[in-house]
């Protein structure tokens, strides 16, 4: 019935019901909670960065793991200093993010309205089960009716056709523009597939839907970046004025054991 990168048109006219979202439970000061202090989603991309050394190495190769870009850096900062002060940074809402906000909830009921999912369950922040200093907040599970499947549910309220192409020129590859985020999400979800809905700009009445895979050799890496991570963080403590070098010290200790 649907197809993956297909766009759905559907004749709204005489649909009059309100959708009323139910109480939201991301972006709240619960959920901004139990995320302080964890590696998320939304910043898998730049988690997962690395630096040109190895950019003709595969993931799965331990150098490719141990080589964090700056992005990376600063990231395990701002997740190192959230841990160990309680201080969060100041949220940024850009109007990207309230478009999102707004448009999300209206889009899941145009889902359910049009036969494409049911059993819409909301979610919060969820951590690895493997890993628990690592999560995402993914939009919920719901049935893809189209399959019967129960599925984690991922969906994109685009503002413009530039936001649109970084997610729907090309089939979704380790470069695209939210794969890490897919990939923390099913990590989190203990699940293999997600159902990854695109809106068109400014408006929910058409959309893109496609089923994502899990990797399990990246997510491997996921896991293995958190731990290494998280060792460097243990070792600000011996090196308060050089964060840098803990990570350094953590990434050797970790190619001791896994590089020959």
């Amino acid at each position: 019935m649907f197809e993956k990168f297909t766009s759905l048109d559907f004749d709204l006219l005489g649909q009059s019901e309100i959708v009323t979202p139910g109480d939201d439970l991301q972006r709240t000061d619960e959920w901004l909670h139990d995320r302080k202090g964890h590696y998320t989603g939304s910043k898998g991309k730049e988690f997962m960065s690395c630096t040109t050394k190895s950019k003709n190495k595969m993931w799965g190769d331990p150098e490719k793991t141990v080589d964090f870009g700056s992005s990376a850096e600063k990231y395990i900062y701002t997740v190192g200093m959230e841990r160990t002060t309680g201080i969060l940074s100041m949220k940024k809402t850009a109007k990207q993010m309230e478009h999102g906000t707004t448009h999300e909830p209206l889009l899941i009921q145009q889902l359910k309205q049009d036969g494409v999912i049911s059993e819409f369950e909301e979610l919060g922040f969820e951590r690895f089960k493997e890993w628990s200093t690592g999560g995402a907040s993914v939009d919920g599970r719901c049935l893809y009716i189209n399959t019967n499947e129960r599925l984690g549910l991922e969906i994109k309220c685009t503002v413009s056709w530039d936001g649109h192409y970084d997610r729907m020129y090309e089939p979704v590859h380790d470069k695209h523009k939210d794969f890490w985020q897919f990939q923390f999400e099913m990590l989190s979800l203990g699940v293999d597939k997600l159902l990854y809905v695109v809106a068109y700009p400014m408006q929910v009445e058409l959309y893109d839907v496609t089923i994502i895979k899990a990797s399990k050799v990246h997510q491997k890496c996921i896991i293995e970046r958190c731990k290494i991570a998280d060792a460097a963080i243990e070792l600000w403590k011996e090196h308060p004025r050089n964060k840098g070098e803990a990570l350094k010290i953590a990434c050797a200790n970790y190619s001791e054991l896994h590089i020959n």
